[in-house]
């Protein structure tokens, strides 16, 4: 099930992903029991301290858990994770899985951008910050996807800060951490960043007016952008998506 970790590669990172990979992709289910520690160690070919470290990012993650006397054991990550798991679950999905996990993905961020504009239209937002952050957005539009996917989350930031509720902010940043953990992800998101840029500036000048009823026109436009954002995906379903941070 398992293959040796190559000399050049992480050996902790590289027997975590064998096993998250495993996990997700269904290979092993939960409550499957891990093989003992010097048998699994041994078909990674690495020590057994190195698949401890490797096994305690899993237990982290809530993927595997120690069981008294009876080693590890794999937990349902489906009701124990969070949206970390979600660049995982994504690279071993299935191609016709693939778009609708990022759709449902999408949607929650949409949710969450609804209650971020109704928290703000019942405040009188210090805009300065959200101002700034879209000017910036508006300076990197040519700069590539990092660079634009960076002021992006500035402006995020920066929208949220207003808003000044920890409970928006903790539970928007997995999910923003989640789509910028897939960069072919963000390769969809900010395939034409003017458009992106349309909808910052659209925004503001719906906060500056403060006006209820133009929510709905706003999430219209983002769902309208995540239609095409998914239809991106699946167009590239076939192929499989690149792993990693672009740095």
């Amino acid at each position: 099930m398992f293959a040796p970790i190559a000399p050049r590669e992480s050996a902790v990172e590289a027997c975590a992903e064998q096993l998250r990979q495993a996990i997700l992709g269904g290979t092993l289910k939960p409550g499957d029991k891990l093989p003992p520690e010097r048998k699994l160690a041994g078909s990674f070919g690495v020590n057994r301290m190195t698949l401890r470290s490797a096994l305690g990012q899993l237990a982290r993650a809530r993927l595997v858990e120690v069981r008294q006397g009876s080693g590890y054991a794999v937990r349902d990550f489906r009701q124990q994770g969070g949206p970390d798991l979600l660049p995982g679950l994504v690279d071993v999905a299935r191609s016709s899985e693939r778009a609708a996990i990022v759709d449902d993905l999408l949607r929650v961020r949409r949710h969450l951008a609804r209650a971020v504009l109704e928290k703000l239209v019942t405040m009188e937002p210090d805009l300065d910050a959200v101002r700034d952050a879209i000017d910036d957005f508006g300076a990197t539009v040519d700069d590539g996807v990092a660079a634009v996917a960076e002021a992006d989350l500035a402006v995020v930031r920066a929208l949220l800060a207003a808003t000044g509720s920890p409970v928006l902010q903790l539970c928007t940043n997995p999910i923003e951490r989640a789509v910028r953990e897939m960069d072919w992800l963000a390769d969809a998101i900010y395939a034409e960043p003017e458009g992106n840029l349309a909808g910052w500036r659209a925004l503001l000048a719906w906060l500056e007016r403060g006006d209820p009823a133009g929510i709905d026109d706003l999430m219209a436009i983002l769902e309208i952008r995540d239609e095409a954002t998914v239809a991106h995906v699946a167009g590239r379903s076939s192929v499989r998506p690149t792993k990693g941070r672009r740095r």
